[in-house]
């Protein structure tokens, strides 16, 4: 991407998945010490650490799918549009819907 939203856009998705790291890293504590684990249950400042380590060597395995699709799509969909001013996927006027929302 780039121009002068790029930026603005890419800190809105860099945003968004370190949210969804966070959100991870909060389920992951949570399983860890689940009742429903009996013995194996985690307790103590460590399970924060685990959840952390978890979380962070499966993010790439998650992003990696997640961010392919969303270049893909902006391949599809190009912000200016083809020689015409139009979306070469949808054929309607540039920027089409699906280009404002990869852009958000």
């Amino acid at each position: 991407m780039s121009g002068p939203g790029a930026t603005r856009n890419l800190t809105s998705l860099a945003r968004d998945l370190e949210q969804a790291h966070r959100h991870g890293v909060r389920a992951a504590t949570a399983g860890l010490q689940d009742a429903a684990l009996g013995a194996l249950r985690l307790h103590g400042t460590g399970v924060r650490t685990l959840a952390e380590a978890a979380v962070s060597s499966a993010t790439p395995f998650l992003r990696a799918p997640l961010l392919a699709r969303i270049s893909r799509a902006v391949l599809l969909h190009p912000l200016a549009g083809d020689g015409d001013g139009r979306c070469p996927s949808c054929r309607v006027e540039a920027p089409c819907d699906t280009a404002r929302e990869l852009r958000q």
